[in-house]
């Protein structure tokens, strides 16, 4: 069984979410997060607060997705745009967006300096989004 990583950009809004979400609701896996462009040390208070609301367990902190994370894991995305990044940089990873393997073929939209009602938007575009994947196939 592979390593599951969630990768956002800064890995403080959505991929902490998707962390927690799937750690408490997903059973035989652990979930991590990672950022493309990690710049902050902590996660988004927004988002905090829908984990703490939902009494989801609390995410890593935030950190920089590394060469050993791509060779080593399966990794999600939220957009189209990081898959498409992390394949020019590692064109051997193993990564899906969270839309393809949803079936919703849709990115996950970015609630970064946005509202707490665009937090919660993507906060249920992710349990929406995750409730669909089979974490039971070959890919996992």
């Amino acid at each position: 069984m592979k390593e599951i990583i969630f990768v956002c950009t800064g890995n403080t809004c959505r991929s902490p979410l998707a962390e927690s979400y799937a750690n408490t609701h997903v059973d035989g896996h652990v979930f991590n997060s990672r950022g493309l462009s990690v710049t902050s040390g902590s996660t988004n208070i927004k988002s905090l607060q829908i984990i703490e609301r939902e009494s989801l367990k609390m995410p890593h902190l935030p950190r920089q997705l590394t060469d050993e994370d791509t060779e080593n894991a399966v990794l999600i995305t939220m957009t189209a745009g990081h898959k498409n990044q992390i394949l020019m940089n590692y064109p051997n990873a193993i990564v899906y967006t969270l839309g393809e393997l949803s079936g919703e073929h849709t990115d996950i939209s970015d609630p970064y300096g946005g509202t707490e009602e665009d937090y919660e938007y993507t906060y249920q575009e992710l349990r929406r989004f995750i409730d669909k994947v089979d974490f039971k196939s070959d890919i996992f």
